[in-house]
């Protein structure tokens, strides 16, 4: 309660990311990485961590951005950064918020298109009401990666999924960890399930089909021309 009303005083969106999915928080985790870095050279080299996690955000904040081409300190003032080097510019910077975003956008749509791109990505046809597979996530080598348990899907958005178990219990994954759940064909009364309609998760496999018959006897009838052999003959001083 405290934490949700300091957000609401200083206008912060809580935004609540799915289990097991860093990267719906990709920004946050982009960054860990460099405070993470500043934290072991600090050990490293004997200096003091929030001396060296203080610099590492002054230097982040004043740096231009290789997106918006622009510092996060000159976005959020409107003026230009006041650093060690002395400037004749004294007066704000007009910003145009609608670029810095549109930049931002654009950049943001390229990397998701070069990393479906890379990845092969399809688009997940899971929808409200079926039946999926959830995956595991703490498996061996040998252990499937999706469990045995079958789960509904209450609700969707986007690639966050909401699935029920048969317990009522609710999970929040993303359609990356859902499987749809392998139905049975339904074939007409009377006609069985020929092997081709099935499943793959269903089929046996092709050595348990296989049906062991006896060999043709040969058939008997008159032999067959034996290969031309070579003649062996000793030399004449063995005579």
């Amino acid at each position: 309660d405290e934490f949700a009303n300091y957000c609401l005083s200083k206008n912060i969106r809580i935004i609540h990311t799915i289990p097991y999915w860093p990267q719906m928080n990709g920004m946050v985790e982009r960054q860990n990485q460099g405070i993470l870095r500043t934290l072991r050279i600090a050990k490293a080299t004997g200096v003091d961590w929030r001396k060296a996690v203080k610099e590492y955000v002054y230097v982040y904040n004043t740096t231009p951005h290789s997106v918006t081409e622009k510092a996060p300190m000159e976005l959020l003032m409107g003026r230009p950064v006041k650093d060690l080097i002395p400037s004749l510019k004294t007066e704000p910077t007009s910003l145009r918020d609608e670029g810095v975003r549109d930049k931002d956008a654009i950049k943001k749509l390229k990397g998701k298109l070069y990393a479906d791109e890379r990845r092969h990505a399809k688009p997940s046809d899971i929808e409200v009401g079926e039946s999926v597979m959830m995956r595991n996530y703490d498996t061996g080598k040998l252990d499937p990666k999706f469990g045995p348990e079958r789960f509904k899907v209450v609700n969707r958005t986007g690639n966050d999924v909401t699935v029920e178990s048969h317990d009522g219990v609710q999970y929040r994954r993303s359609v990356t960890h859902l499987k749809k759940w392998p139905e049975a064909p339904q074939q007409p009364s009377g006609q069985p399930v020929s092997e081709d309609d099935e499943p793959e998760e269903f089929r046996e496999s092709s050595t348990a089909r296989k049906i062991k018959r006896k060999k043709p006897e040969a058939e008997v009838g008159e032999p067959s021309a034996k290969r031309p052999t070579r003649v062996i003959k000793l030399p004449a001083r063995f005579n």
